[in-house]
């Protein structure tokens, strides 16, 4: 929402208010600015009021008690666009909630998964963490608390009840896409991934910053700008796409103001041009990362811990202890850039002026819903 590396300090976020300060300008602040309506739907607990992810909107409407599916989101988004009157361009910010834990999809999508050839041939058993880690979302090798459904064990199944709420939120954007205007520009990306398995995490996305967290889709439609269908496959990152609009919608803005951003304009790719960019930068509280895009090499810092290095795909087989020289040069060279990326101040605190927020049961009982409270 910033095209900023921004991160927040406070480990327990989730029961502070302001994390995204108003130092930081917003996407809808810009747009505001320039004349559009502005308003959100947002689902997240994470995303509530006073948290500072309002900013520029002038409608910010979020999930009640009942929460939002995504066929409550749609409707929402539907009416407000079909009873709008005024004249100004529109941005709208829809945040789905699904795929998420716990996985409750609709019977009618879960059927389409529940039986398939993956779900019979690929099964195991797992089991709830017998330590009661505090933690309700942390995985650990076992069914996080926060996910488990009662009397289920099945790895497929919670895969199956993963991918229907995927479909599930596939189908009702698409009623979205139906009902609005062909020239509108659409932008489709999320804001992490989920462990399924891999490096023996289960049903959660808080635990590391490998791919399977940090490969998110990023779908473009824009078709005054160019014809759809093209996939490109150069790696990029969600710091770029606040960029990327606002060189869109004002180039002439953009061009005086592009160092406002961490992130950069992608159009030029749609060309066969090259971004610029050497290095795409990833963080979680207890772990840094960078990306060689040229290379495809990803080295790992853990804070107060071990460093790994990897020749993508493959996150498995690290290469940090590799002697030979190749590897040896690489390691150091990823090393150094990230240690100097780090010491130029990123990721930058958002969380300013947070304060210890009193929440309400309506909300504590929405964060304990997704996992984030116990």
């Amino acid at each position: 929402m910033t095209g900023k590396y921004l991160a927040v300090k406070k480990k327990e976020y989730v029961k502070y208010s302001n994390n995204l300060d108003n130092k930081f300008d917003t996407l809808a602040e810009y747009l505001k600015k320039m004349g559009y309506y502005t308003a959100a739907f947002v689902s997240n607990p994470n995303l509530r009021m006073n948290q500072g992810f309002e900013q520029g909107f002038e409608s910010f409407s979020e999930a009640g008690e009942q929460g939002w599916d995504s066929q409550k989101m749609t409707v929402e988004a539907l009416n407000l666009l079909n009873n709008y009157q005024g004249d100004k361009p529109i941005f709208i910010w829809l945040h789905y909630l699904e795929p998420h834990i716990p996985y409750t999809p609709s019977k009618e999508f879960l059927r389409k998964f529940e039986n398939d050839r993956l779900y019979k041939e690929n099964d195991k058993i797992l089991e709830l963490d017998p330590d009661n880690n505090s933690s309700s979302y942390s995985s650990n090798g076992y069914i996080p608390k926060a996910a488990f459904q009662e009397n289920k064990y099945n790895l497929t199944y919670y895969i199956a009840c993963y991918d229907a709420e995927i479909l599930q939120a596939d189908y009702y954007i698409g009623r979205l896409l139906n009902g609005i205007k062909d020239d509108t520009i659409v932008i489709l990306t999320a804001d992490h991934g989920e462990s399924l398995g891999e490096h023996g995490k289960y049903f959660t996305h808080a635990e590391n910053i490998y791919d399977e967290l940090l490969s998110v889709p990023l779908i473009i439609k824009d078709s005054r700008y160019f014809n759809g269908g093209r996939k490109i496959t150069a790696v990029v990152s969600t710091v770029d796409i606040v960029p990327t609009i606002m060189n869109r919608i004002a180039p002439f803005w953009y061009f005086f103001n592009k160092n406002r951003f961490n992130g950069l304009d992608l159009s030029g790719m749609l060309d066969g041009k090259n971004t610029g960019r050497k290095y795409i930068y990833s963080y979680y509280p207890w772990a840094l990362s960078i990306r060689d895009v040229r290379e495809d090499v990803k080295y790992i810092k853990v804070i107060k811990g071990m460093a790994e290095l990897y020749f993508l795909p493959d996150e498995y087989a690290n290469h940090i202890n590799d002697g030979s020289l190749r590897v040896i040069r690489i390691r150091e060279k990823l090393r150094k850039e990230l240690k100097k990326w780090k010491n130029a101040s990123y990721p930058i605190t958002a969380d300013i002026n947070s304060k210890k927020a009193s929440l309400d049961d309506q909300t504590k009982e929405l964060l304990k819903s997704v996992g984030y409270l116990k």
